[in-house]
C-alpha cells in the first residue's frame, strides 16, 4: 500500500508546484501588463506636455519632451510625426527630415508624414521636391476624415504656388477642387481671385458672376469681375464692373484707379467696335505717336539702324490719311514696340495704357 500513497503524494506535490508556477506566471503577467499600462500613461503624459509646449511656442522644449515619450513607446507613429513637427518649428529642418525619412521608409503612404516632409522641403527651398511630397500627402492615407484632409493639403499647395507665381501649376491644382471647394462666400471669392491669378480669367469671371447673382450688392465681386474682364481685354465691360463697385464703395481709391485706367484705354484703343474711319485713324495716330515717344526716349541719342528706319517710317506715316494709313500706323506701332523690347534695357511699364493696348494688338 506504500506505493499508491507515495504516488498520490508525488502527484499532489506536482499539482501544487504547477499551481504555484501558474500563479507566479499570472502575477508576473499582471505586473508586466501593469508596467506597460503605466509606461503608456507616462509616455502619453510626456507627449501631452510636449504638445502643450509646442502650442505655446516653446518648440525646443517640446522636442525634448516628445523624445522622452518616444523613448518609452518607440513604435508610436503619432509621437514620431509630432516630433518632426516640433523639430521643424524649432528650426531644425534637417532633424525633422531624418525623423520623417524613417517614418516614410516603413509607410510611404503616410499622409500626415508626407505633408510635414513637404513643409520641410519648402523650408529648405526645395520646391520641386516639396510639390512631390504635397501630392503624396494628397493621395496618401489619413487616419480620420481623409477627404477633408486631402482638400486642406491641396489648398496649402495652392497657396504656395500662388505665392510663387506658378500659373500653370496653380491652375492644374485649382481645377480638380473647383467643385469641391466650400461654397461659402469667402471661399468662392478666394477661388475667383486664385483662378484669375492662375491665368484663367474666363473661369474667374464665371465665379464672380455666380456670386453677383446671389448677392448683387457685393462690391468685391463687382471689382473681381472687373479684374477678370480686364485680363481678357474687355475694357468696356471692366469699366462697367468697376463703376458698379464704386457705387457701393465710392471711397475705394484702388477701384477708382482701375476704372480710370479703363477710361484711358477706351479713349486710346483703335480696335474697338463701332468706331468710324476718322476716329480709328485719329486713335491709331495717337497710339503711334505715343509709341514713337517711348521708343525715342528709350533709345536716346544713338538708336540702332533698325530703330532709325522705323522711326523715319512712323514720322512719314503720321502725315498720311485714310484707312490704309490707320492700318500702317498700327503695324508700325507694333514693330516699334517689339524692337523697343530688344533694344532698350529699361523695361516698359506693363500696366500703362500704351503697353496694354499694344499687348492686345499683338494677341
Amino acid at each position: 500500500m506504500a506505493k499508491p500513497v507515495a504516488a498520490r503524494s508525488f502527484l499532489s506535490t506536482c499539482l501544487l508546484v504547477g499551481v504555484a508556477i501558474a500563479g507566479l506566471f499570472a502575477v508576473d503577467t499582471f505586473l508586466a501588463r501593469t508596467e506597460r499600462i503605466e509606461s503608456r500613461v507616462e509616455a502619453a503624459r510626456l507627449f501631452s506636455e510636449g504638445q502643450a509646449l509646442l502650442r505655446q511656442g516653446d518648440s525646443a522644449a517640446a522636442v525634448e519632451r516628445i523624445k522622452d515619450a518616444i523613448e518609452i513607446e518607440r513604435g508610436n507613429r503619432d509621437y514620431q510625426r509630432s516630433l518632426a513637427d516640433a523639430q521643424l518649428a524649432a528650426g531644425n529642418a534637417a532633424d525633422a527630415e531624418a525623423t520623417l525619412k524613417a517614418l516614410l521608409a516603413s509607410n510611404s503612404t503616410d499622409g500626415p508624414a508626407n505633408l510635414t516632409m513637404a513643409r520641410v522641403q519648402v523650408k529648405q527651398g526645395q520646391f520641386p521636391e516639396a510639390i512631390s511630397y504635397f501630392h503624396r500627402a494628397i493621395y496618401g492615407q489619413w487616419p480620420s476624415d481623409a477627404a477633408a484632409d486631402r482638400l486642406r493639403v491641396r489648398f496649402e499647395l495652392i497657396d504656395l504656388l500662388a505665392q510663387r507665381g506658378s500659373k500653370e501649376d496653380l491652375l492644374a491644382e485649382l481645377l480638380p477642387v473647383e467643385d469641391q471647394a466650400p461654397r461659402d462666400l469667402k471661399a468662392r471669392m478666394r477661388m475667383g481671385k486664385l483662378l484669375l491669378q492662375a491665368g484663367s480669367p474666363l473661369r474667374s469671371a464665371d465665379v464672380f458672376r455666380g456670386i453677383l447673382q446671389e448677392a448683387p450688392a457685393n462690391a468685391d465681386a463687382d471689382a473681381g469681375l472687373g479684374d477678370a474682364e480686364f485680363a481678357q481685354g474687355n475694357y468696356r465691360s471692366a469699366q462697367r464692373d468697376f463703376q458698379n463697385a464704386l457705387r457701393l464703395t465710392p471711397g475705394d481709391a484702388a477701384i477708382r484707379k482701375r476704372r480710370d485706367l479703363c477710361d484711358e484705354l477706351l479713349t486710346l484703343d483703335p480696335t474697338l467696335r463701332g468706331l468710324d474711319p476718322a476716329d480709328r485713324l485719329s486713335r491709331s495716330s495717337k497710339l503711334l505717336e505715343l509709341t514713337v515717344d517711348d521708343a525715342t526716349q528709350c533709345a536716346g541719342q544713338n538708336p540702332t539702324a533698325e530703330m532709325r528706319v522705323l522711326l523715319d517710317a512712323a514720322a512719314k506715316n503720321l502725315k498720311a490719311r485714310g484707312s490704309a494709313a490707320a492700318e500702317s500706323n498700327l503695324d508700325l506701332a507694333e514693330q516699334l514696340w517689339q524692337l523697343r523690347g530688344k533694344d532698350c534695357s529699361e523695361p516698359a511699364v506693363k500696366d500703362s495704357p500704351l503697353a496694354l493696348v499694344l499687348e492686345r494688338l499683338g494677341r
